[in-house]
Protein backbone atom coordinates (compact mmCIF):
# COMPACT_ATOMS: atom_id res chain seq x y z
CA UNK A 1 0.00 0.00 0.00
CA UNK A 2 2.46 2.24 0.50
CA UNK A 3 3.66 2.86 -2.60
CA UNK A 4 0.07 2.02 -4.07
CA UNK A 5 -1.03 5.54 -4.50
CA UNK A 6 1.93 7.03 -5.69
CA UNK A 7 1.83 4.45 -8.52
CA UNK A 8 -1.74 5.10 -9.26
CA UNK A 9 -1.56 8.63 -9.14
CA UNK A 10 1.65 9.58 -11.33
CA UNK A 11 0.57 6.35 -14.26
CA UNK A 12 -2.65 7.71 -14.55
CA UNK A 13 -1.62 11.41 -15.09
CA UNK A 14 1.03 10.64 -17.86
CA UNK A 15 -1.82 7.96 -19.53
CA UNK A 16 -4.24 11.27 -19.52
CA UNK A 17 -1.63 13.66 -20.80
CA UNK A 18 -0.80 11.45 -23.42
CA UNK A 19 -4.16 10.46 -24.24
CA UNK A 20 -5.24 13.97 -24.13
CA UNK A 21 -2.30 15.80 -25.64
CA UNK A 22 -2.50 12.56 -28.43
CA UNK A 23 -5.87 14.18 -29.18
CA UNK A 24 -5.13 18.04 -29.96
CA UNK A 25 -2.54 17.06 -32.32
CA UNK A 26 -4.39 14.48 -34.10
CA UNK A 27 -7.30 17.25 -34.42
CA UNK A 28 -4.90 19.55 -35.40
CA UNK A 29 -5.10 21.67 -32.61
CA UNK A 30 -2.50 23.41 -29.65
CA UNK A 31 -0.47 20.68 -27.81
CA UNK A 32 -1.95 20.06 -24.17
CA UNK A 33 1.21 21.90 -22.27
CA UNK A 34 -0.05 25.02 -24.60
CA UNK A 35 -3.61 24.73 -24.08
CA UNK A 36 -2.87 24.43 -20.14
CA UNK A 37 -1.01 27.66 -20.47
CA UNK A 38 -4.40 29.36 -22.33
CA UNK A 39 -6.13 27.64 -19.89
CA UNK A 40 -4.36 29.71 -17.28
CA UNK A 41 -5.16 33.45 -19.12
CA UNK A 42 -8.75 32.07 -19.61
CA UNK A 43 -9.19 31.46 -15.85
CA UNK A 44 -7.36 35.08 -15.28
CA UNK A 45 -10.14 36.52 -17.42
CA UNK A 46 -8.04 37.00 -20.52
CA UNK A 47 -5.14 38.49 -18.58
CA UNK A 48 -2.78 36.50 -16.90
CA UNK A 49 0.93 37.11 -15.06
CA UNK A 50 3.83 34.95 -15.56
CA UNK A 51 3.51 34.85 -11.89
CA UNK A 52 -0.01 33.49 -12.23
CA UNK A 53 1.52 30.63 -14.98
CA UNK A 54 3.74 29.85 -12.71
CA UNK A 55 1.50 29.36 -9.33
CA UNK A 56 -1.58 27.69 -11.75
CA UNK A 57 0.64 25.11 -13.25
CA UNK A 58 3.12 24.34 -10.80
CA UNK A 59 6.63 25.41 -12.84
CA UNK A 60 9.57 26.87 -12.10
CA UNK A 61 9.73 31.53 -13.10
CA UNK A 62 11.94 30.37 -15.55
CA UNK A 63 10.07 27.71 -17.19
CA UNK A 64 6.48 30.21 -16.76
CA UNK A 65 8.83 32.76 -18.72
CA UNK A 66 9.93 30.61 -21.46
CA UNK A 67 6.27 29.50 -22.05
CA UNK A 68 5.26 32.93 -22.24
CA UNK A 69 8.01 33.82 -24.65
CA UNK A 70 6.73 30.51 -26.66
CA UNK A 71 2.89 31.76 -26.36
CA UNK A 72 3.31 35.30 -27.68
CA UNK A 73 5.75 33.91 -30.61
CA UNK A 74 3.17 31.48 -31.58
CA UNK A 75 0.87 34.45 -31.62
CA UNK A 76 -1.44 33.17 -28.94
CA UNK A 77 -0.97 36.29 -26.77
CA UNK A 78 0.09 39.28 -26.12
CA UNK A 79 2.12 41.19 -23.56
CA UNK A 80 0.92 44.40 -21.88
CA UNK A 81 2.55 46.34 -19.23
CA UNK A 82 0.59 45.73 -16.12
CA UNK A 83 -1.51 48.89 -14.87
CA UNK A 84 -0.83 48.17 -11.34
CA UNK A 85 2.67 47.09 -11.31
CA UNK A 86 4.87 48.60 -13.80
CA UNK A 87 7.36 45.38 -13.18
CA UNK A 88 5.36 42.78 -14.66
CA UNK A 89 3.31 42.22 -17.72
CA UNK A 90 0.27 40.92 -18.12
CA UNK A 91 -0.21 38.15 -21.10
CA UNK A 92 -3.61 39.01 -23.03
CA UNK A 93 -5.11 36.51 -25.54
CA UNK A 94 -5.02 37.82 -29.20
CA UNK A 95 -7.99 36.90 -31.57
CA UNK A 96 -5.77 33.57 -32.73
CA UNK A 97 -5.13 32.37 -29.49
CA UNK A 98 -8.69 33.00 -28.45
CA UNK A 99 -9.99 31.20 -31.45
CA UNK A 100 -7.64 28.68 -30.79
CA UNK A 101 -8.39 27.79 -26.73
CA UNK A 102 -12.03 27.85 -27.80
CA UNK A 103 -11.20 24.57 -30.52
CA UNK A 104 -8.67 23.25 -28.20
CA UNK A 105 -11.66 23.16 -25.21
CA UNK A 106 -14.60 21.34 -27.64
CA UNK A 107 -11.28 19.02 -27.98
CA UNK A 108 -10.60 18.41 -24.91
CA UNK A 109 -14.02 18.20 -23.33
CA UNK A 110 -15.13 15.57 -25.71
CA UNK A 111 -11.75 13.59 -25.52
CA UNK A 112 -12.86 13.63 -21.30
CA UNK A 113 -16.63 12.90 -21.87
CA UNK A 114 -15.27 9.75 -23.92
CA UNK A 115 -12.80 8.59 -21.72
CA UNK A 116 -15.40 8.65 -18.41
CA UNK A 117 -17.40 6.90 -20.40
CA UNK A 118 -14.93 3.93 -21.01
CA UNK A 119 -14.15 4.03 -17.28
CA UNK A 120 -17.42 4.55 -16.20
CA UNK A 121 -15.83 6.49 -13.25
CA UNK A 122 -17.73 8.84 -10.52
CA UNK A 123 -15.52 11.61 -11.44
CA UNK A 124 -17.35 14.07 -9.30
CA UNK A 125 -16.28 11.74 -6.30
CA UNK A 126 -12.77 11.09 -7.96
CA UNK A 127 -12.00 14.93 -8.33
CA UNK A 128 -13.00 15.66 -4.85
CA UNK A 129 -10.71 13.12 -3.69
CA UNK A 130 -8.09 14.38 -5.47
CA UNK A 131 -8.68 18.01 -4.40
CA UNK A 132 -8.69 17.11 -1.08
CA UNK A 133 -5.48 15.26 -1.24
CA UNK A 134 -3.60 17.72 -2.93
CA UNK A 135 -4.95 20.62 -0.42
CA UNK A 136 -3.55 18.39 2.38
CA UNK A 137 -0.31 18.14 0.82
CA UNK A 138 -0.06 21.80 -0.39
CA UNK A 139 -1.21 22.53 3.67
CA UNK A 140 1.85 20.77 4.91
CA UNK A 141 4.17 22.25 2.01
CA UNK A 142 3.67 25.34 3.03
CA UNK A 143 4.06 24.66 6.64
Amino acid sequence: MDFDLLDAVVNYEIALWEHLDSRLIQAGEVSLAVFSALRVVDRHDGGARIRELQDDLRITVGSASKLADRLERDGLVVRRQNPTDRRSSILEFTAVGRERFRSASVEVSAALRDHVRMADAAVPDVIDGLRRLDGALSAEVTR
